[in-house]
C-alpha cells in the first residue's frame, strides 16, 4: 500500500488539530455555568443563653450573696437545653467569651460514647456562656 504524495502534510495538520484541541481544553476559556446551584456558609455563632437561676445562693467571706450551681445541676442544664445527648462528667474551668473570663462547667455531650458537644456554663449563674 502506497501513501499519497501529501501524507505528510495531512498528518502535520492533524498533529496541529490535536495540540489546538489539548491547549483550548487545558486553558478552559469557556467555563460551566452554573445554574440553581447555591452555596451553603456555616457560621458558628456565639451566644449567651440565659437558664432559670436556682434560687440557692451562698454566702461567701465578704458578706455577698453568689450564686453557686453544682456539678448535678450543670448536668440538668445540659440534659434539658440538648434533650438527645448524654450527659458526660462536668469538669470546672475557665472560658473567655468576648473578651470576659467566666468559671465554668465544662459539660460533654455525647453520642453514642463520642464527644459531640461541649457546653459551658457558668458556675455562678447557670447561664450557658458558651457552645461548640
Amino acid at each position: 500500500m502506497d501513501l499519497p504524495e501529501n501524507w505528510e502534510k495531512i498528518a502535520l495538520v492533524g498533529v496541529v488539530a490535536v495540540l489546538i484541541i489539548s491547549v483550548i481544553y487545558a486553558l478552559n476559556p469557556f467555563p460551566p455555568t452554573l445554574e440553581n446551584d447555591t452555596i451553603q456558609q456555616t457560621t458558628t455563632t456565639t451566644n449567651i443563653i440565659p437558664f432559670p437561676k436556682i434560687n440557692k445562693a451562698k454566702n461567701n467571706t465578704t458578706g455577698n450573696s453568689t450564686l453557686e450551681i453544682t456539678l448535678e445541676r450543670a448536668k440538668t442544664i445540659a440534659a434539658q437545653q440538648r434533650p438527645g445527648y448524654t450527659v458526660g462528667n462536668p469538669i470546672q474551668g475557665s472560658v473567655v467569651v468576648n473578651n470576659t473570663t467566666y468559671a465554668v462547667w465544662i459539660v460533654p455531650l455525647l453520642t453514642q460514647n463520642t464527644v459531640s458537644k461541649t457546653i459551658y456554663i457558668d458556675i455562678h449563674t447557670g447561664n450557658i456562656v458558651f457552645e461548640t
